[in-house]
This record gives C-alpha cells, sequence and structure tokens, in this order.
C-alpha cells in the first residue's frame, strides 16, 4: 500500500487518541485549563481581551466550587471519599483571575470564534469541543512531521515510522487534550521545521510570525533561524524570515515589553533581575532540574503530577542516551538535516533551561517543564529514530518498533493503572506520599461502570458512560494499531511513496 494510506492511518490514531482524552480528562485537570478558557470565554463573550488581574467569569468561577481542581483546594482521591451529599457542599475557593492573558493571543482569537460558533452550548460543551479542537491543531505535526522525517531520513518506512513514534508518545495525550495554545503551539512549531528544513520562502515569515503569537517559547527558534544568516545558501531565507515575523509578532512584543520589562511577559520572568538570575545560577540544581524535564516530558498525569515507577522513566530515558550518541556522531558526519533540528532542540534546550533558572529566582523550584518541548516532537522523534538506528547498526529495524512500544506500553500502563483509577476515587495516595498502583479486581461488583460514571462529572449530558466507553475502546484500538503498524513498517520491502 502506499504511503499516503500509512499516513492517514497514523493520522488517524492519533485523532482517536487524543479525542479520548479531550473527552474523559476532568474538568480543569489539564494544566491552568481553567485560566485558559476564561479568556476564551471573555473574548467570546465581551468581544476584548482581559487583562491579568480580570477576574474569571462566574460560569468558570462557580465550576471550581464544585469539581477537583489544582486551585479548588480538593484532590480527585479526597473528593471520592466524601459523602454524595457533601460533594455538593464545597466552600468555593477565593477570587481567581484570568492570568493566562500574559499569553500571545492567536490561539484565544481562533478558540473564541469556534466558541460564538457553538453559540448557546453548555461551558462544558464548550470545554470539550474545544479540546477537540486542540487535538486537531496538534495532529498537524503527523503530515508535517512525516514531511521533516522523509526530508532527513530519506526513506517512506522511516518516515512513517517516525509518523507513528510522533503519534504514540503520551506525551502529547496530556498537553495537547486541554484547552489551552500548545495544541495549536505543536503543529505551528512542526510546520516552521518543516518551511525551514524545505526552505519555503513565502511561507516561511508567516508561519513564524503566526508561531511568535501563538506562545512566547517560540522566541528560543530564533536563534538557529538566525545562525542560517551566516550560511550563503540559506542567507536569504533567514532574512526574509525573520524580518516578516517581526512586522507579524513585533507588536505583541513591543507592548509586552513596554507593560512588563520582559519579552515573555511570563510572570515568572518578569520578577528577577539580572543580578539575580546570575545568582541563582551558582545554585542551579542541574540533574534534579533534568530529571524533572525528563519526566514531564515523558508521562506526568496532568494537573494532578501523577508519576509512574522511576525506573520506567529510566529504562526509556536509556534508550533515548544511546539515541542522543548515535545523534551526535550523525552531526560529527556533516549531516545536514540532523544538525539542522538539533540546533532546534539545543536552543530550545537552553530556553528551557533559562526559565527553570527564573523560577527558581522567583519560587524556589526549578521548573524545567518538560511539556514545553511538544512543539519539538516531530523533530525529536526524528532525532531519535535516526539516533538509535545509527547507535545500533545490527538492529536498526528495530528502532522504531522498540521506541513505538515503549512508549505505547508507558502509556497503557500510566492511563489505566494510575490516571483514570485516580480521578475517579478507586486509588489515592498513602500517608507517606506513594500512590499504590490499581487492581484490576476492583472492577468487579459493577466497578467498570462506576469508573466510567465518574468520568461523566461536570461533563455535557450527552456523554453518557457508554460514549465514554466507546471513545476508550478506539483509544485502546489506535494505541495498539500504532505498535502494530510500527513492526510492520519495519519489514524490508519499502513502502511506495505514493
Amino acid at each position: 500500500m502506499p504511503a499516503r494510506f500509512w499516513l492517514l492511518l497514523i493520522w488517524a490514531c492519533f485523532v482517536l487518541r487524543g479525542s479520548f482524552y479531550a473527552c474523559a480528562l476532568p474538568l480543569w485537570e489539564g494544566f491552568d485549563e481553567y485560566a485558559h478558557f476564561a479568556r476564551v470565554e471573555y473574548l467570546a463573550t465581551e468581544g476584548r481581551e482581559p487583562s491579568r488581574t480580570t477576574p474569571l467569569p462566574q460560569d468558570v468561577a462557580e465550576t471550581l466550587a464544585r469539581v477537583p481542581a489544582k486551585n479548588g483546594g480538593m484532590s480527585y482521591d479526597e473528593y471520592w471519599k466524601l459523602a454524595p451529599e457533601a460533594r455538593h457542599g464545597r466552600v468555593p475557593p477565593g477570587s481567581a483571575e484570568i492570568y493566562e492573558a500574559q499569553q500571545p493571543p492567536l490561539f484565544y482569537w481562533l478558540a473564541a470564534a469556534l466558541c460564538r460558533i457553538t453559540g448557546t452550548s453548555s461551558l462544558a460543551s464548550h470545554v470539550v469541543v474545544i479540546r477537540v479542537f486542540c487535538v486537531l491543531l496538534a495532529s498537524l505535526s503527523i503530515p508535517f512531521g512525516f514531511r521533516i522525517a522523509l526530508r532527513v531520513l530519506g526513506q517512506s518506512n522511516l518516515a512513517l515510522g517516525a509518523a507513528a513514534l510522533i503519534a504514540s508518545m503520551p506525551v502529547l495525550t496530556f498537553t495537547a487534550t486541554h484547552v489551552a495554545n500548545d495544541g495549536l503551539a505543536i503543529g505551528l512549531g512542526t510546520i516552521l521545521v518543516w518551511s525551514v528544513l524545505e526552505r519555503r520562502r513565502a511561507a516561511l515569515p508567516f508561519i513564524l510570525g503566526a508561531a511568535l503569537l501563538t506562545k512566547g517559547y517560540f522566541l528560543a527558534f530564533l536563534a538557529p533561524i538566525v545562525l542560517l544568516l551566516f550560511n550563503r545558501d540559506a542567507r536569504r531565507l533567514a532574512a526574509i524570515a525573520l524580518s516578516g515575523a517581526a512586522v507579524i509578532a513585533g507588536w505583541w512584543y513591543w507592548q509586552t515589553w513596554a507593560a512588563t520589562g520582559s519579552l515573555t511577559g511570563n510572570v515568572i520572568l518578569v520578577h528577577p533581575g539580572l543580578a539575580q538570575m546570575a545568582r541563582t545560577i551558582l545554585r542551579f540544581p542541574i540533574l534534579k532540574a533534568v530529571d524533572f524535564s525528563w519526566i514531564t516530558f515523558l508521562w506526568t498525569g496532568n494537573w494532578s503530577f501523577l508519576v509512574v515507577r522511576a525506573w520506567m522513566y529510566r529504562a526509556i530515558g536509556v534508550l533515548c542516551v544511546v539515541a542522543m550518541a548515535g545523534v551526535v556522531s550523525l552531526v560529527r558526519k556533516r549531516n545536514a538535516g540532523v544538525a539542522l533540528l538539533s540546533a532546534f532542540v539545543f536552543f530550545f534546550a537552553l530556553a528551557i533551561a533559562y526559565f527553570a533558572v527564573g523560577t527558581l529566582a522567583a519560587s524556589g523550584f526549578a521548573g524545567a517543564y518538560g511539556w514545553y518541548a511538544c512543539c519539538l516532537v516531530a523533530p525529536i522523534a526524528v532525532l531519535l529514530l535516526a539516533g538509535l538506528r545509527t547507535a545500533m547498526p545490527r538492529f536498526k529495524a528495530l528502532a522504531g518498533p522498540i521506541l513505538v512500544i515503549a512508549m505505547s506500553a508507558l502509556e497503557l500502563f500510566a492511563t489505566h493503572l494510575y490516571m483514570l483509577p485516580y480521578y475517579t476515587g478507586f486509588i489515592s495516595f498513602v500517608p507517606a506520599g506513594g500512590l499504590p498502583a490499581f487492581q484490576l479486581a476492583q472492577l468487579g461488583n459493577g466497578g467498570f461502570q462506576t469508573m466510567f460514571q465518574r468520568l461523566t462529572l461536570c461533563k455535557p449530558a450527552w456523554m453518557t458512560p457508554p460514549v465514554l466507553i466507546a471513545a476508550w475502546a478506539m483509544f485502546l484500538m489506535a494505541t495498539m494499531a500504532l505498535a502494530a503498524i510500527s513492526i510492520w513498517l519495519a519489514r524490508t520491502r519499502p513502502v511506495r511513496a505514493e
């Protein structure tokens, strides 16, 4: 079968997987989701941007008093231990603000337009619709990730294997499936890297400008593009891209700098001065920050910050270290495609480190959040595949299946034995702080039905347990299909390009 068939199948698997999480995740369980949604709703109803100190819309504020949420003062295991009547008698949390007004505006403009189209739907319905919209935006990483891989790896089978790896990476299922600008950032980040690789002179300024109007961390993408100014063949491309992006997005960063003294406007980076940042570097816990970054890139149970067994992170980490050794070898051999992808990843890692130093200076915690790197998920997947094939040449055909199966197994374990049982009160933290794994025997006596019934808390009326069970079944099939596809593609006969 032609590559197009396999690519569409992988793309469909990604959308099915993401749609399940968009439906199943509890309200506001995504990072900062309530503040992101509040900005969207404010734009849709008021027709203007809120400030960072604008109070939450009343309906959003009321939900914080009715569901377990990060800022609602109660965890999920505590909530389900209460008697049914007590679950509706919680004290409303203190006043909260639309602090995500600090973000660039493009995603919120698009989501507000979608909100207006869906009209008088309930808040819960708006949330689910926008979540699925975010999944679709992020799914652009599949076809454009395939194009990146085809350019760098040169074979359709390998490019499809990279696309399957992107679709199986757990980090996307807790980053692209909640109301936030991350889904758009994932799609635009992938298209941006592809545009640079393919020397898309006409499109690149618009893509870069749109990316900068989506997330402040796209400032880190400027560094590798600036370096292209020193490449005779790419100098004109880089100059057009930088000047065009400045025209499109410069106004936002100018007004943000004028208002906050920081280009990004992030509240964490506004307060520490350069002297304080310099002093903080001397006490920066590098190993702890790297470990935290890896955990939050590989799998984290959303805003509840659930984690799985440490050895699981370490095992996949070993694979990635081996792959990094292969990437270094390819760069030393002057592989231009791998070198360019590596430059994007390297400078973005420096930006994450800078942010971590800023959070340490401002809050005492080195917050090197790995999920920010989702905008580079396609280059990372291509580098992992290329590097692992280079580092283990005798088993290079197995590189794709090993990576996809490792990612899929981790996610299936984490989702079914930790995340879903925790959200529905089947498991809870012990006094020492640990979270025991779910036991399948707990599904007896109607436990399976109870779990999906509890997942309908604060969901649209049409999202019944049978609907969620159907979405879950498609999620399982899509996840297992990705593993099967990666094994099939590892065969020696190449897939036809068309």
